[in-house]
């Protein structure tokens, strides 16, 4: 698997806490700048078809069904490598 743009902080909001909603990614800022819409879903997409995340279904507060995502097992050991390359390259 490729870590692309994006990717990465997907899986870190996702690991931990609540399952997120796909407007909870929109807030993800990468150098002054914020993921677009397509940018999310594509990399949702991805990591769901890899199973690094997880489609998990949620009622909001007005009851209405929503989609949420959280990083599976997998994904969490891709955080911990990424993050270990990215030190050892001093990145």
């Amino acid at each position: 698997m490729i870590i692309t743009r994006g990717m990465l902080e997907i899986l870190e909001l996702a690991a931990y806490g609540e399952a997120k909603s796909f407007n909870d990614f929109t807030k993800i800022v990468i150098k002054e700048k914020r993921l677009s819409p397509a940018t999310i879903s594509k990399r949702l997409d991805e990591l769901v078809t890899v199973g690094s995340i997880q489609e998990i279904i949620i009622r909001s507060k007005t009851g209405r069904r929503v989609i949420a995502y959280k990083t599976t097992e997998k994904g969490k050991k891709v955080i911990e490598h990424t993050k270990s390359l990215l030190k050892i390259l001093n990145v």
